[in-house]
């Protein structure tokens, strides 16, 4: 059975992985890249490696799907309330070969908020 991919949620509603794919990326074709990402890690229950998709662990309880012909991530976890959900946490445009701590911490933060509930 497939897991069920789930954005963050902000106090205010907002769905941040989602601002990110449709306003922060202007280029259709890379939005269907990553919105086809991300059915790849439903299906793959957030392991991916193949020619196109990779999931690293990057911290704690965070991982990234990583892009491999585009410099896009999204930083997810595993639901920590929810059996076979993933937690869409964060999106970034990659500009250099490591993540930075600054992106990571916001990932981690939102999965604390959630974990906290």
């Amino acid at each position: 059975m497939c897991y069920k991919a789930e954005c963050y949620v902000n106090k205010r509603g907002e769905k941040p992985v989602i601002r990110f794919i449709f306003n922060d990326i202007k280029d259709i074709e890379t939005q269907s890249w990553i919105i086809s990402g991300i059915k790849q890690l439903e299906i793959w229950k957030g392991r991916i490696n193949n020619q196109n998709l990779e999931t690293k662990h990057v911290r704690n309880k965070i991982f990234e799907l990583k892009f491999k012909k585009l410099p896009i991530r999204i930083l997810f976890a595993y639901h920590p309330k929810v059996r076979k959900r993933l937690l869409l946490l964060h999106g970034i445009i990659k500009k250099r070969d490591n993540i930075e701590s600054k992106d990571i911490d916001i990932a981690e933060s939102r999965y604390n908020e959630i974990k906290n509930l």
